[in-house]
């Protein structure tokens, strides 16, 4: 009896005695105190709640460093168009002083064209193939050269369009215009013409958001044709109206240092942490075309630097100083977004750093206690192996007896 008592108490200890040894060799091996969650349920529970705030740190991280280079590049564009209207500014004076000669009046004129390319090259920035002032319309340059008139795809002399023709219920037909600054955007709804559409355009220009006498006629050719009727008011149109087809600008229409913006007003937000999301852009017209509007200071003073009226230039060139103004106050916001990125940088920094050493502290051990616990384990283990090997062969002639 006395065996069958023994042997199974005998038994349990040597299981558990070896169980001690297989995991003080893992902890040793591993460098961690729990690996697997039985071995402690508490500081397993503790360790994925603290593994997930870690992927959410990193994914702040992640965001905060695209982000911060996206805007790093949309500042210094902005920098640069800052630096290109100081520039600007000397030119206007200089050619209002009174004392420049007509060709050289032209010739500052030339200048001021190139720096309004440049300015409209920055204003059509992209990052990483993305166009970072046009709102949400990231695929596409926001600024685009404006024309006179477009025409569309469809329609010949043959088989022409008419007012009567139906449009494709929910296309959308939009006409940026390069005076105003301004987007008259048509969505067709069932039963909609292209009466419906002239009509439309008739009340923007009647608003002022198309330029005044904006149109839309049957050509003699068969198409649609959406124009302005003077030579320096540029539009810009765009349509994905399976009727019309798409539409293009008519050769030779296309209107000198004028643009339209083709993007949207979206400003586009991301998390950089669990209550802080920052606006990574500022879109294109309000930045270059609302309130001075860049684009148009410049042109107006192009335009009175070529003929040669002081007074003209002196106004103009306060535009730009105006839009100048305007610039520097729409950049203040970036400024201030990336210097709290900064400190959301180094906040996360040290939250992962945090993070990490809660992590250790869960489920990690020092090779020092793991090696003590190892040698505990083994000399634990020998005594447990030294009784069972003097008591089971006792136990047993007993038990034969």
């Amino acid at each position: 009896m006395r065996v069958a008592n023994m042997v199974p108490s005998m038994q349990y200890q040597m299981q558990q005695s070896q169980q001690a040894l297989n995991t003080a060799l893992q902890q040793v091996s591993t460098g961690l105190r729990v690996n697997q969650p039985s071995d402690d349920p508490t500081a397993s529970a503790n360790m994925v709640a603290s593994l997930a705030a870690s992927a959410a740190t990193d994914q702040y991280t992640s965001n905060l460093t695209s982000v911060t280079s996206l805007m790093q590049t949309a500042d210094s564009a902005i920098s640069s168009v800052v630096t290109s209207l100081n520039s600007t500014i000397t030119l206007g004076t200089e050619g209002a002083n009174g004392t420049e000669s007509a060709a050289n009046r032209q010739a500052l004129s030339s200048q001021v064209e190139g720096i309004l390319t440049d300015i409209v090259a920055q204003a059509n920035t992209a990052y990483q193939g993305a166009y970072i002032f046009g709102g949400s319309a990231t695929t596409t340059p926001p600024f685009v050269a404006a024309s006179t008139t477009y025409t569309s795809a469809q329609g010949t002399a043959a088989n022409p369009l008419a007012t009567t023709t139906a449009l494709t219920a929910g296309s959308i037909t939009s006409i940026s215009d390069a005076t105003t600054g301004q987007t008259m955007v048509f969505k067709a709804a069932a039963g909609d013409t292209i009466a419906t559409l002239q009509a439309a355009i008739a009340t923007a220009a009647s608003a002022g958001t198309l330029s005044p006498g904006t149109t839309a006629t049957i050509n003699a050719a068969g198409q649609l044709s959406i124009g302005t009727n003077t030579d320096t008011a540029g539009i810009v149109v765009n349509s994905n109206d399976a009727a019309l087809g798409s539409m293009s600008a008519a050769s030779g229409t296309a209107v000198a240092n004028a643009y339209a913006y083709v993007g949207n007003n979206s400003v586009n937000t991301v998390q950089v942490g669990d209550a802080m999301s920052v606006a990574t852009n500022i879109p294109g017209n309000q930045m270059f075309t609302s309130g001075p509007n860049v684009i148009a200071s410049l042109n107006g003073l192009i335009t009175a630097l070529q003929s040669g009226d002081t007074t003209q230039m002196g106004t103009a060139t306060s535009a730009v100083s105006a839009a100048l103004t305007y610039v520097s106050q729409q950049r203040v916001p970036l400024d201030n977004s990336l210097s709290q990125l900064n400190s959301q940088e180094t906040y996360l920094g040290q939250e992962k750093v945090t993070l990490t050493t809660y992590q250790d502290s869960l489920t990690g051990i020092s090779l020092a206690e793991a090696a003590t616990n190892l040698s505990q384990a083994e000399l634990t283990n020998n005594a447990v192996l030294a009784a069972a090997a003097k008591s089971m062969p006792q136990t047993l002639l007993d038990y034969l007896k």
